[in-house]
């Protein structure tokens, strides 16, 4: 009789279990959806010539690039506030979106140029052919990455202002006529959040 009682008592908890199991998986993704939301600057570290102390400059929007706003070379643009948003297409990837005006107020995708690894930004069709993701940031949660690694880097323009490229193979330096910079590229998150917390 006892036997008979356990068993039925397991059986009737099954579905007990399974309701917890998905309420705690619901819970996870939402958290997940949270922290991918919050809203972040982007600054960019780097050291000119690789030994003196790293410097710091923002990043901007203009003409459909990612600008470095730094005070030895300012660039009158749109300053970077974006978050991670899921990319609709097939790749499943992980998206950067960011505001880049006011007025009227606009949202675009970050992307890096296929042929020249560029930082742009631009509409879902604009983006058609290029490496859109998957974003992400390292295992501390400070510094952006794409497709999991850093190989960023700021490439000088004849009038002395520096936009970002993604320098997938490491070669930029040696395939172009001008300065290339190693850089990183800093998540200040808004509001003093850490996407630690919102775990």
């Amino acid at each position: 009789m006892a036997l008979s009682t356990l068993g039925l008592l397991t059986v009737c908890s099954i579905p007990t279990v399974i309701g917890v199991a998905e309420a705690i998986d619901a819970q996870k993704k939402q958290n997940q959806q949270a922290k991918d939301r919050v809203k972040f600057k982007l600054t960019a570290n780097f050291s000119h010539d690789g030994v003196s102390p790293p410097q710091q400059a923002s990043v901007v929007f203009k003409d459909k690039k990612l600008y470095l706003n730094h005070p030895a070379c300012p660039v009158d643009g749109y300053p970077f506030n974006g978050y991670y948003f899921g990319y609709p297409g097939p790749e499943n990837y992980q998206g950067l979106v960011a505001p880049i005006a006011d007025d009227p107020p606009m949202l675009n995708w970050i992307y890096a140029d296929k042929e020249t690894g560029l930082l742009r930004h631009g509409s879902r069709s604009e983006t058609t052919g290029h490496i859109i993701g998957p974003w992400s940031w390292t295992e501390d949660e400070e510094w952006l990455t794409l497709e999991d690694v850093q190989y960023f880097v700021a490439v000088e323009n004849d009038e002395g202002t520096w936009n970002l490229h993604y320098d997938k193979d490491g070669n930029l330096d040696e395939v172009l006529d001008c300065d290339v910079v190693d850089i990183d590229l800093h998540r200040e998150l808004q509001l003093g959040v850490s996407s630690r917390y919102t775990k």
